[in-house]
C-alpha cells in the first residue's frame, strides 16, 4: 500500500530537490513543497553507516510533540530515477535550527516554554532507553509556531549499544579526576542532563556558553567548573542550570519538577526580570505617603 509521503516523493522531480541541511555524516534534502525531507547518509569513512541505527531509534520513539516526526525509510524505485535520494523521511520543520535563533529578539514569547519542552523531549527518549549523546542547540529545531523539536539520533545510544557520536565541547560534562576522553565510552543520563543545563543557559541568556572562547579554552573552563555567573537569572532557572552542571539530577523527570510553572516566571532578560532601583525607590515613596495619610486621617477621626 502506497503511503502519502511515498507517493509524494515518487511524483517529485530532480528540480524539486533543495538542500535543507548538511552534516558530517548525512545530507538532508527538501522535496518541493511536500512538507517532507529525506536524510541521506554519506559514504562512511570514519564511522559506520548511522542510518540503520537511527531508523531503529525513530521506530521505537514513535510520535511525540517535541520529537521530529519520522515517516519511514524511502527506497527510490522510479524508472528512470527521479533524483530523489533513498533515505529516512521526516517532516520539514520551517523555523530553523535553535542555535541560529538564540538571540533574545527571536521568539521572545515562545522561548519561555523552551526549557520545559527540551526537558520533556529528553525525559521521553530516556523512558525508551535511548540516550541522545549529542544534546545541544544544534540538534533542536523550531517549528513555525516556535515549538522546540529534538532531532538527529544518528549515532545515539540505544539499549546497551555504545554511541558513535559525542557531545560538542560546550555540552560535554567535565572529566572525572584521572580520566581521559575515550570515544568508546558509553553515554549516560547524566551526560544528557549536563548538556541540557547548558542548553537552558543558552536559551535564557540569548547566546552560546563562553561565546568568545575557542574550543580548547572552553574545555579547560568546563573541566575546572568555571561556569558563568547566573545570579541574575530567574531563580528556578538558576536552580536547574546549577543542578545540571553539578550533576545533581538522576532523571529528566526531576528537571521537569524543578521547572514546573517556570514558563510563568519567564526566561531571559526583560523589564519584568530585573528590578530597577528607581522602581524600588518609587514604591517606598508611595508606601511612605500612604502611611502618612493614614495617620493623618486617623488623627482627624479622633
Amino acid at each position: 500500500m502506497t503511503t502519502p509521503w511515498k507517493e509524494a516523493l515518487d511524483n517529485a522531480t530532480k528540480s524539486d530537490l533543495w538542500l535543507a541541511g548538511v552534516g558530517c555524516f548525512a545530507h538532508v534534502f527538501g522535496v518541493g513543497k511536500t512538507g517532507y525531507v529525506v536524510k541521506k547518509s554519506l559514504e562512511p569513512f570514519v564511522v559506520k553507516d548511522l542510518q540503520p541505527g537511527e531508523k531503529h531509534i525513530y521506530e521505537r520513539l514513535g510520535q511525540h510533540p517535541f520529537i521530529l516526526r519520522y515517516y519511514g525509510e524511502y527506497q527510490n524505485s522510479t524508472e528512470p530515477s527521479n533524483g530523489v535520494p533513498s533515505g529516512l523521511v521526516f517532516e520539514y520543520v520551517s523555523g530553523g535550527v535553535l542555535v541560529e535563533k538564540l538571540a533574545l529578539s527571536e521568539y521572545s514569547e515562545q522561548r519561555t516554554a523552551w526549557p520545559v519542552q527540551a526537558a520533556e523531549a529528553i525525559h521521553y527518549i530516556h523512558s525508551k532507553n535511548i540516550i541522545h549523546s549529542d544534546i545541544g542547540c544544534h540538534n533542536f529545531l523550531l517549528k513555525e509556531d516556535g515549538t522546540l523539536i529534538l532531532a538527529d539520533f544518528g549515532g545515539s545510544m540505544i539499549d546497551d549499544e555504545n554511541p558513535t557520536v559525542c557531545y560538542a565541547t560546550r555540552y560535554r560534562r567535565p572529566l572525572p579526576p584521572g580520566k581521559t576522553y575515550d570515544d568508546s565510552d558509553t553515554a549516560t543520563i547524566t551526560d544528557d542532563l549536563f548538556a541540557l543545563g547548558t542548553l537552558i543557559y543558552e536559551v535564557t541568556v540569548g547566546h552560546r556558553l563562553y561565546p568568545d572562547q575557542n574550543s580548547r579554552d572552553i574545555r579547560v573552563l568546563i573541566n575546572e567548573r568555571k561556569f558563568p555567573n547566573i545570579d541574575a537569572l530567574p531563580s528556578r532557572i538558576q536552580t536547574v542550570i546549577r543542578k545540571c552542571w553539578d550533576e545533581k539530577y538522576e532523571s529528566a523527570d526531576e528537571v521537569l519538577h524543578d521547572l514546573q510553572d517556570q514558563h510563568v516566571s519567564g526566561v531571559g532578560y526583560s523589564a519584568s526580570n530585573i528590578i530597577c532601583p528607581y522602581s524600588i525607590g518609587l514604591c517606598a515613596a508611595i508606601l511612605t505617603i500612604a502611611f502618612i495619610l493614614a495617620k493623618w486621617n486617623q488623627r482627624k477621626i479622633l
